[in-house]
C-alpha cells in the first residue's frame, strides 16, 4: 500500500502533473457550470445533483493542488507542517471524490418528476 503522502507529493512534483491537474479542474468547473444551468433551465432537481458531484469529483482537486502549492512554502518554516498538509490535502482529495461520485450516482438514479 502506498503513502498517501507520496500519492499527492508525486501529483504534485512535475509540471506535466500540475498541468493535467489544471485541465481536470478546468474541464470540471466547465461541465458543472453546463450541468447547472442544466439545472436552472429545467429546474430538475436531478442536475443540481449531477453538477454538485462534477464540481466536488474534479474541481475540488484542483483547489486543493492550488492550496498545497500555496501553503507548501509556508511548510518550511514549520518542521511537521509539510508531511501533516499533505494528509490533510489528499484526505480532503479523496473525501470530495468519494462525495462528489456519490452525488453523481444519485442524480443519475434519483426518479424524475413528472408534471
Amino acid at each position: 500500500m502506498t503513502d498517501p503522502i507520496l500519492q499527492f507529493a508525486a501529483r504534485t512534483s512535475g509540471p506535466v502533473s500540475s498541468a493535467f491537474t489544471v485541465a481536470i479542474a478546468a474541464l470540471g468547473l466547465l461541465v458543472g457550470y453546463i450541468a447547472f444551468r442544466g439545472y436552472r433551465r429545467n429546474e430538475s432537481l436531478p442536475m443540481l445533483f449531477v453538477a454538485t458531484g462534477f464540481l466536488l469529483t474534479f474541481w475540488t482537486r484542483g483547489v486543493l493542488l492550488a492550496v498545497y502549492l500555496v501553503l507548501d512554502r509556508a511548510g518550511s518554516f514549520a518542521p511537521g507542517m509539510r508531511s501533516t498538509l499533505g494528509v490533510a490535502l489528499s484526505l480532503a482529495a479523496d473525501v470530495s471524490t468519494v462525495v462528489g461520485l456519490l452525488c453523481l450516482l444519485y442524480g443519475l438514479w434519483m426518479p424524475r418528476r413528472e408534471n
